[in-house]
């Protein structure tokens, strides 16, 4: 039952840094999806965001966790799997969660003077 609370912490903790914008675009740590690299600001506004949200799946792992500790020997092989379900299920949402608003917030790319407008590309003229 300890590990599931040292995962919730490990999240909250990694996602902090995220939240505060304090990391730059890089190849290892952050919200690593193609539109993340369009800017710097992407960067720092999708890594918010997925931040924000990571800081709420750990905040319901150690929740769950808390239940786990409070619930008899007998009933730990059906926590175990329901942990694991929040574990993973969550961790769906919240990349199923940062695609949409990388995709509800897109803007327009520099290189090749494209914009999203209502699901088709367009070109820019200037």
């Amino acid at each position: 039952m300890a590990v599931d609370e040292i995962v919730a912490l490990i999240v909250m903790g990694v996602s902090l840094p995220l939240v505060k914008r304090k990391i730059r675009p890089n190849r290892w740590y952050g919200i690593r999806i193609p539109e993340a690299f369009k800017s710097e600001e992407r960067w720092f506004e999708l890594n918010q965001y997925g931040g924000r949200l990571m800081i709420w799946w750990g905040v319901v792992i150690a929740i769950t966790a808390g239940i786990g500790l409070a619930l008899e020997k007998k009933y730990w092989l059906v926590y175990t799997f329901s942990e694991l379900a929040v574990m993973l299920g969550g961790l769906g949402i919240v990349v199923a969660l940062i695609f949409r608003y990388a995709a509800k917030t897109k803007r327009p790319d520099p290189a090749t003077g494209t914009e999203v407008v209502e699901g088709r590309a367009s070109r820019i003229e200037p």
